[in-house]
């Protein structure tokens, strides 16, 4: 039995090999999430953050998530982070990057920890507002540093946070009621001017976490705290699913349409519907795939161009969600005028006098021919008409000058003697021979 042992463990290895790999072979692949941030993206103040923060809750956690943050980090820090050379490689893995940055750089700013241990009334003074002002100026610099090694590294689609304000609305309590109204008018600033500017860039999506929290403070935003609670996360992480959802690869349709489908000697326009996220829209005469327009192409600007010839025309479009062709052809440009078109003229029977002068039937000039004295007559000579006839040249030989004509039987005659001296030889050398064999005969005997 101990002898068997090997090769049990060797068929169990094998089993357990094959079987493990039916299993991942048939498991959907997980969707690669590298989300960036700060405290809020680490989870900060939950019990569980690896299972509670939203990155790990986006698409119902139905992902590989690495995540790059820490608490109290600003842009700055974040930006030195990630041009590490780890992260680097973690950028290039990523298929979807979360990007939630900016809150603790206006904290700074404006001094929140005292202005939260002063529990007093703030307004923002003319000294805030400067130092708001460099830190809004120093997030938009980082950020889009940030962006920019994103995508030195990667294509994947980014999901940026606009900021939210962890400040409730409050009437009854002066000082809540002051950090609520900072909160508004910091958020706006950075928001309109810094993220949605960012955004606007192809391939980068704008999340308005400002609108999921607001008026919805308390149930999302941890007591006497800035930090989400597992509902707030919960909220961030559908905000970044229906992203993900709307972002599915779907059939790229390209509906080209014509300036004119009616024959033109003029180019054909040829315009395409609004495609989103357009990285590239190019076309090339000829029926192509999408293999052949990796380096080459006629750039489209407008979502429209124009062609001089008949023929086919491939459209090529590239979006972030994938790359499509469509071919067209083209029938109705007519480079040359048609000239049976053209109204036709009749030219008038004066132009052509030659033709009206001419019998319908062609007259074809007579041979000549030789008169004899018998046949042609003085009077049929004087009712020739020399102007009427055609000259008659004279012919080469003379008719007859002197003696008498040969008469018709003459050949006849000749032929007569002729037949008759074939016919005497014949029938000599018939009787030569009849004789020759009469002769034999009788000496035989």
């Amino acid at each position: 039995m101990i002898k068997k042992l090997p090769f049990l463990f060797a068929i169990i290895f094998l089993l357990n090999v094959v079987c493990s790999s039916f299993v991942a072979a048939n498991e959907p692949e997980k969707l690669n999430i590298l989300s960036l941030g700060d405290s809020i993206t680490f989870g900060y103040g939950l019990e569980e953050p690896t299972k509670n923060a939203y990155p790990y809750l986006i698409a119902n956690g139905a992902s590989e998530v690495e995540n790059i943050s820490f608490p109290g980090w600003t842009s700055t820090e974040l930006l030195a982070e990630i041009t590490k050379e780890d992260s680097t490689s973690k950028l290039q893995q990523a298929d979807v990057i979360t990007l939630y940055i900016g809150a603790n750089d206006l904290m700074k700013a404006v001094g929140l920890k005292e202005i939260l241990h002063s529990q007093q009334p703030v307004m923002l003074t003319e000294e805030i507002q400067v130092q708001v002002g460099l830190a809004t100026q120093a997030l938009a610099e980082n950020l889009t540093e940030t962006i920019t090694h994103i995508r030195t590294n990667t294509n994947a689609p980014i999901f940026l946070y606009s900021l939210y304000n962890p400040f409730a609305a409050n009437t009854q309590d002066a000082f809540a009621g002051s950090l609520h109204m900072m909160g508004e008018q910091i958020t706006s600033i950075v928001n309109n001017q810094v993220i949605s500017q960012a955004a606007s860039l192809p391939g980068i999506y704008y999340l308005d976490a400002y609108s999921a929290f607001a008026g919805k403070q308390a149930a999302y935003v941890i007591p006497k705290d800035i930090h989400p609670t597992v509902a707030g996360h919960q909220s961030l992480a559908k905000i970044a699913t229906n992203k993900l959802v709307e972002l599915q690869p779907k059939e790229l349709i390209i509906e080209p349409t014509l300036s004119t489908e009616t024959e033109t000697t003029e180019p054909v326009v040829v315009s395409i519907g609004e495609i989103a996220d357009v990285l590239e829209l190019k076309w090339l005469p000829g029926e192509k795939s999408t293999v052949d327009f990796a380096n080459v192409g006629n750039d489209i600007s407008e979502n429209k161009f124009e062609v001089s010839e008949n023929g086919k025309y491939t459209i090529y479009v590239k979006t972030s969600n994938g790359e499509a062709v469509t071919t067209i052809e083209i029938t109705n440009i007519k480079s040359v005028p048609d000239k049976e078109e053209e109204p036709v003229v009749e030219e008038p029977p004066t132009e052509q006098p030659e033709e009206e002068n001419k019998p319908t039937t062609p007259v074809v000039k007579p041979e000549p021919v030789e008169p004899t004295p018998e046949k042609v007559s003085q009077e049929e000579q004087e009712q020739i008409n020399p102007e009427e006839t055609p000259k008659v040249e004279k012919p080469a030989k003379p008719i007859v000058k002197s003696g008498h004509a040969l008469p018709n039987t003459a050949t006849s005659m000749y032929s007569f003697l002729i037949t008759g001296l074939c016919l005497i030889v014949v029938g000599s050398g018939v009787f030569m021979i009849q004789w020759k064999r009469k002769t034999k005969i009788s000496t035989t005997h």
